[in-house]
């Protein structure tokens, strides 16, 4: 799969769709309503661009939408993207970091910047 970068939005409405598949847009946009407040047009706005990115697929004249990616295929995009971003690549680095915080990080310690 290509590296597709989600929004935050995006990541959001995705969710929806995972836990619906398959589904239709109008209840994709209900359910958006009620969790974030969106109206209906930003719900098809962000669901069009998700078309486009070709991470969900539209079909049928009720505008049923069924995801062409696994949620933890796309976890797998957002982890390889921080891994490159704040550990130079190194999965290695990210690791270590992660066993040496994590405690201090999970008790909601602050750390210095």
């Amino acid at each position: 799969m290509e590296a597709t970068k989600l929004f935050d939005a995006e990541w959001n409405l995705m969710e929806i769709v995972w836990e619906c598949s398959p589904t239709t847009a109008s209840l994709i946009a209900a359910i958006a309503g009620q969790r974030f407040g969106w109206a209906k047009n930003t719900t098809y706005t962000v669901l069009k661009r998700l078309i486009g990115k070709g991470v969900l697929q539209r079909s049928g004249t009720d505008f049923t939408v069924t995801p062409l990616v696994t949620r933890r295929q796309m976890q797998l995009v957002e982890l390889n993207s921080l891994i490159a971003k704040r550990f130079g690549g190194s999965a290695e680095e990210m690791l270590q970091v992660l066993h040496s915080g994590a405690g201090e990080a999970l008790a909601g310690e602050s750390q210095p910047r």
